[in-house]
């Protein structure tokens, strides 16, 4: 699908040929805005202009590595530019959690369409637009991955040094956990789990503050209910805490908040500290309202082998236009931090991609590099089970079940494992999702379905769907399947970086394993709200409700969920971090190959989904890779 920025389309409401001149406008005020002398929205006074270090993309990746780069004691400058701002008009919704979703569809959401997806209709993908991104209008939900998943992209990946204990280190050194259970302002009778040795070990020195969700209402009995049908049905264990590395059971889990109950993004996290501390605010400015639409690569004479290119800074504008767009240039390295969508579109924008992308007539850019950026697309679907609760089950909380494959798929879990287990069944996936334009190199695919073989077939109890249960006077279920063997792609279509016309097509349910995955977790759901102790409190159905019968057969479920899906706004792997010669854009410290001072860091690099919500993930990455930034830079002098 095309997608117009809302400056364009105003442009061409006016006139076809030149674009008219207006003044640039300061950003909305805002929280940040009235001491941030760092954020800006005049262009002019960055063009041409030398930093150390520019980081195109001022979300989760792009704030946190900004401040870990300011620590320095050589004190870099380091320039941020973020295509949005901060939306001062809508901040009470944002620091809400409770109001997850009302957000969606404002200034602060990019939503990105797809292509007609199975359906045969668009779906809109939602990602924060605005200094935090999307932890600006995420639900906040603070749980880790199995330590096997994180294991892999060491072992199976090439990627040295990423496995569950190096970045469990970094995941606790972000985080400031408030223990629930030793929290006396979280209302009493709740049913947190909490594992000091899954957390900082000195919480008073993390960032990101992170505790109990309370509504200041009574716990609704559905918690504890769901925990206990889970574990009478499939023997599923509950209480357990889910950042511990074996995300598995039912359980309630943290949230991105104060203590006041307001959301930490990661501009309160990371950007508004530093925009506090008068020693190093004035080396770090905040560009918003502009796009990076390339980076600017010179040959490189001084290397007779290895990177062929550098880069030497970013074209960043609203428009292509002289006048509306310009050049700033990087002292020492490049960092891409756009996300999952937009950090691929930037590399093909600047000559790094696929061939048939590069060439296709309505392109014609120059290919640099060839690289398979944009694809390995990885995304989960979502489908939502409702039902009104009796009186005695109204109250508040969440909590959510992370189910194995067998428990999943239950009576039909025989036969799914047998296909899982089925070699040449994954060469055939691999060559289907190959042809489909989701991955380049069929060996390479078959690798990954092997690893998610390993995952979903052994005995570590790795999570394939996670059923999320909001109460909230209500049982609303939400759930996915965490691990898709379908394979996406995005994909620019024209050669004008500031029209952001471009294909994003994530193949959902292009795989029949995810089709029926999603639909068994989604019989699951249904089958827990009407069992065991979760009966009592049972109203009625409200979703399916009538779609489907209470006897509907697997098949009926799929047929159902493949109309009735959306995206579950997870996507990564569009630049994956792994060896060039299984599909790799970036190696193990995040570098594109084949370029120096180019690093991509945000969620487009882990070369898996994993069985998380992802933050956690994203954060402890960025803290990674700035000591592998770090470490360059000193091993140069």
């Amino acid at each position: 699908m095309k997608h117009l920025p809302l400056l364009w389309l105003i442009l061409v409401a006016r006139t076809l040929s030149e674009p008219v001149q207006v003044p640039f406008q300061d950003p909305p005020s805002s929280r940040i805005a009235p001491e941030a002398t760092g954020v800006i929205s005049n262009p002019e006074k960055v063009k041409d202009q030398t930093y150390d270090y520019i980081i195109a993309g001022g979300g989760l990746t792009g704030l946190t590595i900004a401040a870990k780069l300011l620590d320095h004691q050589d004190k870099f400058n380091v320039l941020v530019i973020e295509n949005g701002y901060y939306g001062s008009e809508y901040g009470p919704i944002i620091d809400d959690l409770n109001t997850y979703g009302e957000i969606f569809g404002s200034t602060v959401d990019h939503a990105y369409e797809t292509s007609p997806q199975i359906h045969k209709r668009v779906e809109i993908i939602r990602s924060g637009n605005g200094l935090g991104g999307s932890t600006l209008i995420n639900g906040g939900t603070w749980t880790r991955p199995h330590r096997d998943q994180v294991d892999s992209w060491e072992h199976v990946f090439g990627n040295k040094g990423w496995n569950w204990d190096s970045l469990k280190t970094y995941m606790d050194e972000i985080e400031k956990p408030r223990d629930p259970t030793k929290d006396k302002d979280v209302t009493e009778g709740h049913h947190h789990p909490y594992n000091p040795d899954c957390h900082n070990s000195k919480p008073d020195e993390g960032k990101v503050e992170v505790g109990a969700r309370d509504r200041k209402t009574n716990w609704s009995p559905l918690i504890f209910a769901l925990m206990q049908t889970a574990n009478e049905t499939t023997g599923a264990p509950y209480q357990q805490d889910l950042c511990c590395g074996v995300p598995y059971g039912v359980s309630m889990f943290l949230n991105t908040l104060t203590k006041e109950q307001v959301r930490t993004d990661a501009a309160r996290s990371w950007l508004e500290p530093v925009l506090r501390n008068d020693s190093i605010k004035n080396r770090i400015t905040v560009l918003t309202g502009q796009l990076v639409g390339k980076v600017n690569l010179d040959l490189d004479s001084t290397e007779k082998e290895g990177p062929k290119y550098k880069a030497k800074g970013v074209e960043f504008g609203t428009h292509r236009k002289e006048g509306w767009s310009f050049n700033v240039t990087a002292k020492e390295e490049v960092l891409l931090a756009a996300g999952s969508t937009i950090s691929p579109l930037i590399l093909q924008y600047s000559g790094i991609g696929p061939t048939d992308v590069l060439t296709n007539p309505k392109v014609k850019i120059e290919q640099k590099i060839d690289l398979p950026v944009g694809l390995n697309m990885q995304d989960q679907t979502t489908t939502t089970v409702m039902a009104r609760t009796t009186p005695e089950g109204n109250g508040q909380g969440q909590v959510a079940y992370f189910a194995t494959f067998e428990e999943v798929f239950g009576e039909h879990a025989e036969y799914y494992k047998s296909l899982v287990n089925h070699n040449e069944t994954l060469r055939e996936w691999a060559a289907e999702t190959v042809a489909g334009g989701g991955f380049h190199n069929q060996s390479a695919l078959f690798l990954q379905y092997v690893n998610y073989q390993n995952w979903l077939l052994g005995k570590n109890n790795v999570s394939y769907a996670e059923l999320f249960l909001d109460t909230d006077n209500h049982i609303h279920i939400d759930l996915w399947n965490l691990l898709p063997f379908t394979r996406g792609y995005v994909k620019i279509l024209n050669n004008d970086p500031y029209l952001r016309s471009f294909e994003y097509n994530p193949r959902y349910f292009q795989n029949k394993l995810d089709l029926y995955g999603q639909a068994a977790a989604s019989r699951l759901a249904r089958k827990l709200t009407r069992s065991g102790k979760m009966k009592q409190f049972f109203g009625e159905e409200t979703l399916p409700g009538e779609l489907l019968p209470d006897d509907a057969s697997l098949e009926d479920w799929a047929r159902y969920v493949k109309q009735n899906f959306r995206g579950n706004y997870h996507g990564v792997g569009t630049c994956s971090m792994m060896k060039k010669e299984l599909g790799g854009v970036v190696d193990e410290n995040a570098k594109v190959y084949g370029v120096k001072n180019l690093r991509v860091v945000d969620g487009s690099i882990p070369p898996t989904q994993v069985s998380s919500h992802v933050m956690t993930v994203f954060y402890g990455m960025a803290v990674k890779i700035s000591g592998a930034i770090l470490k360059d830079y000193n091993d140069k002098k």
